[in-house]
């Protein structure tokens, strides 16, 4: 089997699209048609139902799916152990599940490197997955995420919360029948409960899932947002974004999560003190 035809599966079913799978892996939209006809004549199976609607997975390409996954998992864990075996270089997956901690990964890979030695990472910066699913099927060793791992054998590591606030791009009060347009960055349950009951009422929401590209959205359009204190910091002190007064804010819980048991567990631990330092210094109180 090419391990090629089961990534080339892998970013189709992920993105919905061939066009879209060919950007993800830099080749061709050919190339990647070409890779799905040739994985599903191996199998004997269409993977695939193309229609009107886009692209989507077949009943055996449902089924395959996972193993695909899993297969693929398998054998970076493989291929890691034997360079580290031979190379006496050591690999660690890190992800996050919310796009507003991006920069807690890039600020650990510089702590790891500094601490513990040159460390080749993998930095996972794809927010469509559950992150926990992925560290449970080893797809990750290590992940930030803002809920619990409940009723599996991960563990889970509390950070410093996240402290929320409501921010726009001019002075004006939660009251004030004329609010900016509110931008919804989609930050998980707690962030959806605590903003749909203070703006259930409001209507013209923008929903985004990249909080970065949010915040530059809001102050060159305008609006509003609830959005991390620590990113936003500049720039309510250089009056280009404005707290909205009356706003409750709140906290968001941030976790880390990892498999004790898995593969990379001993290395995990190494870097849980980076992490946590890392999260306080970027933590606002």
């Amino acid at each position: 089997m090419d391990l090629k035809l089961l990534t080339t599966f892998q970013a189709v079913a992920d993105t919905g699209s061939f066009h879209r799978a060919a950007e993800r892996l830099n080749i061709t939209q050919a190339a990647v048609s070409s890779r799905i006809r040739a994985l599903e004549g191996e199998l004997d199976a269409e993977l695939f139902l193309r229609g009107v609607g886009g692209t989507r997975l077949s009943e055996a390409g449902a089924h395959l799916r996972p193993l695909a996954e899993q297969m693929l998992a398998n054998w970076q864990q493989i291929s890691g152990s034997i360079g580290r075996r031979y190379s006496n270089r050591l690999a660690l997956r890190i992800g996050c599940q919310l796009s507003i901690w991006d920069d807690l990964l890039v600020e650990l890979a510089i702590w790891t490197e500094q601490t513990l030695g040159k460390l080749p990472l993998t930095l996972n910066f794809d927010h469509e997955h559950n992150a926990i699913d992925l560290v449970r099927r080893q797809t990750l060793d290590l992940t930030i995420t803002h809920e619990r791992a409940h009723g599996t054998k991960l563990e889970t590591l509390p950070l410093p919360p996240d402290h929320i606030v409501l921010v726009a791009d001019r002075p004006c009060a939660i009251q004030d029948p004329d609010l900016p347009l509110f931008l919804n960055f989609q930050l998980g349950p707690h962030y959806d409960a605590a903003t749909s009951d203070l703006l259930k009422n409001r209507s013209g929401h923008f929903f985004l899932s990249n909080a970065t590209m949010g915040i530059a959205y809001l102050k060159r359009r305008g609006g509003m947002a609830y959005c991390p204190e620590r990113l936003v910091a500049d720039d309510l002190e250089e009056k280009q974004l404005h707290e909205v007064a009356g706003a409750e804010a709140f906290d968001l819980d941030r976790f880390a999560v990892y498999d004790p048991a898995g593969p990379s567990a001993a290395l995990v631990e190494q870097v849980l003190p980076g992490l946590a330092e890392c999260a306080r210094a970027k933590a606002l109180t």
